[in-house]
Parts: C-alpha cells; sequence; structure tokens
C-alpha cells in the first residue's frame, strides 16, 4: 500500500500537439496507430496536425489521453481519485467507470461538432490578476456594451492563472483595461470559440440530445465535475448529464476542484495523464509542491521517450511511497 494518495488528472483541449502521436509511439506504437485510427475513424479524414477544427484537437487529445491512461495502469499505478478540466472531464468518467470508452469516443466527436456549429469568439489567459479584478473588469466591459453575455470568467485555472472569454471586441476591451489598469498583458489562447460562458449557452442545448442519448453506468468512483468543484453523489445518468451540460457554458472551478481534492485526500500525489505538462506546471506553479505533481508526457520528442517514461513511473511510485 502507498502511503499517499494517487490523483490522476486529465487535460483538456490546450493540450493539443503537433506530435502528441509521435511521441506516444516512441512508448507504445501500437497504441499511438490505435489512437490515431480513432481519431481518423470519426473524423472522415487524414488527420491532419494543424487542428483545422474543434472536433479533431478534441478527439485528438481525448484519443491519446485513454492511450497514456492505458501505459499508466498497466505500469501498475491505480489512482484513488481522478478530475478532469474541460474537455478532460470525458477521460474522467472513463476512468471512473462513468462511461465506457467507446460511448465516451463518440459523446466526444458530438461535443466538437457542436462547438464548431457554436458562436464565434474568443479566450485569453489573465494572470496574475485576481479573480475579483478580473471580474470587476469584465462585468466593466459589459455594461459598456449593453450586452450581459459579451464576456466572462470562462476558467478559475489556479491562484495565479484564469481565463476569460467571449465576443473579440469584448476581450479586446478587458484585455485594454488590464494592461491600463493593472499593467497585465493578457495572451489569447482561443481564437475561434468561447467556452464555458454565457454566450456559448446554445452549444449546451445543441449537446444536451448526444448526452441523453450516451451509454451511462453509475461510476465506482467518485465523479469530480468542473462546475461544482466538489464530488456528486451518481444515483442516476441524470446527475453526470446535468454537471456536463451546464459545463459547455458554466465556468471551469479548476482551482477550487484541486484545493477540494487536496482537503479531501490530505497530501496526494497529481498525475497528469495526457499530452503535454500544461496541468502539472499550472499546479506546481506556487500551489503544489511540486515533488507532489508529475506528467507521464515528459519528452519533447527525443529518443529517450520510452525510457524517460519508465523512469517518471519509478519516480511517482516513490513520490507515493515518501
Amino acid at each position: 500500500m502507498s502511503a499517499r494518495p494517487l490523483i490522476f488528472i486529465f487535460p483538456g483541449q490546450s493540450s493539443r500537439d503537433p506530435f502528441m502521436f509521435e511521441r506516444l509511439a516512441i512508448v507504445d506504437p501500437h497504441l499511438a496507430a490505435q489512437a490515431l485510427a480513432n481519431v481518423e475513424a470519426q473524423i472522415g479524414r487524414p488527420f491532419d496536425a494543424a487542428f483545422t477544427d474543434n472536433l479533431e484537437i478534441q478527439l485528438a487529445v481525448f484519443e491519446v489521453t485513454q492511450a497514456w491512461l492505458q501505459l499508466v495502469r498497466a505500469a501498475g499505478l491505480h489512482e484513488q481519485a481522478s478530475a478532469g478540466l474541460s474537455l478532460g472531464e470525458y477521460s474522467h468518467c472513463v476512468a471512473i467507470g462513468a462511461l465506457p470508452v467507446d460511448a465516451a469516443r463518440s459523446l466526444v466527436a458530438s461535443r466538437g461538432r457542436c462547438y464548431d456549429a457554436g458562436p464565434a469568439g474568443v479566450m485569453a489567459a489573465m494572470f496574475p490578476l485576481s479573480l475579483e479584478e478580473l471580474e470587476a473588469l469584465c462585468a466593466q466591459v459589459r455594461e459598456a456594451l449593453g450586452d450581459a453575455r459579451a464576456v466572462a470568467v470562462a476558467n478559475m485555472n489556479s491562484p495565479t492563472q484564469n481565463v476569460i472569454a467571449g465576443t473579440a471586441a469584448a476581450v479586446d476591451r478587458v484585455l485594454a483595461l488590464a494592461l491600463d489598469e493593472y499593467f497585465i498583458t493578457g495572451q489569447i489562447i482561443e481564437q475561434r470559440i468561447p467556452m464555458h460562458v454565457p454566450l456559448f449557452a446554445p452549444v449546451a442545448d445543441a449537446f444536451r440530445p448526444a448526452l441523453e442519448s450516451a451509454t451511462w453506468q453509475i461510476p465506482a468512483a467518485g465523479y469530480w465535475p468542473n462546475v461544482d468543484a466538489k464530488p456528486v453523489a451518481v444515483t442516476h445518468s441524470t446527475d453526470i448529464i446535468d454537471c456536463l451540460a451546464r459545463h459547455v457554458w458554466q465556468p471551469v472551478k479548476w482551482r477550487e476542484t484541486i484545493d477540494a481534492m487536496v482537503v479531501r485526500y490530505g497530501d496526494p500525489v497529481f498525475v497528469e495523464v495526457g499530452p503535454l505538462q500544461i496541468l502539472t506546471r499550472m499546479l506546481s506553479r506556487k500551489w503544489i509542491a511540486p515533488q507532489r505533481v508529475f506528467a507521464v508526457d515528459v519528452s519533447s520528442g527525443a529518443k529517450d521517450q520510452a525510457v524517460t517514461f519508465s523512469q517518471r513511473m519509478e519516480e511517482i511510485r516513490y513520490a507515493l511511497a515518501h
């Protein structure tokens, strides 16, 4: 038995990367080939690493995440809990047994198509501006534009980073105000759609039929939805469906989720299961002790990725035991 609880965290679509299949292939060529084939079967065309639409982005990140999850569990690591940021919540649902992987794959494809058909907009990361200050700037811009849905906080990611989303004009105004009043320069991270804000509410309505027709199961482990930042007692599929529908247009409470997990599990070890190391960097930056946070996709594509993965598994086992 390990001395510390193990928590898997699954990244969102910001973890897309042109070389994520190649890095996975160095560790397990068969899994990488199967993940790529699954993506191409859903999109109906060869995979394009330029990521021309959300359908392709979401499926690629989901499939690579599922492959890494298989590798980590095959290495003997089994989590006591898990959570996923945005798109990562679908891998979370698979991990806890709420959704078979084939059903999740189809649902992610439906989600991607609905997102591509949704309202246009942009998203910007803002740091190190506080949540209260950022919400005040968004309110100021909404009032100035006379549009209650123009811009809002979309992701509460960490103590030092929040994300806003809305129309391009509204986000530009918030960026200008942040620079003028706080000398903060925001960074545009999405130039097509404004997820997790009221402007995106029509997408929830379009996506809900797919959620309701999916093959759901009562999960064997705790369900930690983004919109509530606390475990939800699931007695019926509607408990999850409601959270995921709200999740489309309500903010991602990632910081609250991680803080609540630390309270619940004491001093856990977090392992990011998926492409890149975005969540790992976020958690270990003035938040969770770096020796308690690990990413499994650790190489930039070097030929030693397989060796590095094996070493990382040993590092995680050591952290769990000490």
